[in-house]
C-alpha cells in the first residue's frame, strides 16, 4: 500500500507487484525460486541460494566450498543464444554491488549456478 499526499488529503494507493521468479539451475536440477526485489545484489542472492532449503531442512543445492581440495566460489550465469555459452553474471564491478536489474534479467528467466575455482 503506498501513501500519497495531495493537497492535504491523503489518497490510498494500491499497487500489486507482479509475483517475480527466477529459474536456477546447478547441474541436472532447476528450482524455481520467488523474488521479493527485481532489484536484489547479485551476491546477496547467491548468499540466499546457499542457505535455502525446504521445509525439512534439506539445502535445496549442495554447493560445497571446497571442490577437489580447491577453495570455490559461485557466480549466476545465463546462457547466451548466439554463441551457445553461459556468460557469467559478476557480483560486482569495481567497488558497485551488482543488482538484478542492472543485467536486465526478467520474469521466469532461467539462470546457471556456475562454479568457479579460485586460483591459490
Amino acid at each position: 500500500m503506498i501513501y500519497l499526499r495531495i493537497n492535504s488529503k491523503t489518497t490510498f494507493l494500491s499497487l500489486k507487484m507482479e509475483d517475480f521468479y527466477v529459474h536456477i539451475r546447478y547441474r541436472n536440477k532447476t528450482i524455481k525460486f520467488k523474488i521479493s526485489d527485481p532489484n536484489y545484489e547479485m551476491e546477496q542472492l547467491m548468499n540466499s541460494l546457499k542457505n535455502a532449503a525446504d521445509k525439512t531442512g534439506k539445502r535445496f543445492f549442495n554447493l560445497p566450498e571446497m571442490i577437489d581440495f580447491t577453495p570455490t566460489e559461485y557466480y549466476f550465469g545465463r546462457m547466451d543464444e548466439t554463441t551457445g555459452q553461459c556468460i557469467i553474471l559478476q557480483p560486482r564491478v569495481g567497488k558497485r554491488q551488482m543488482r538484478m536489474s542492472d543485467y536486465a534479467i526478467q520474469n521466469g528467466e532461467t539462470l546457471d549456478v556456475v562454479p568457479d575455482p579460485v586460483a591459490g
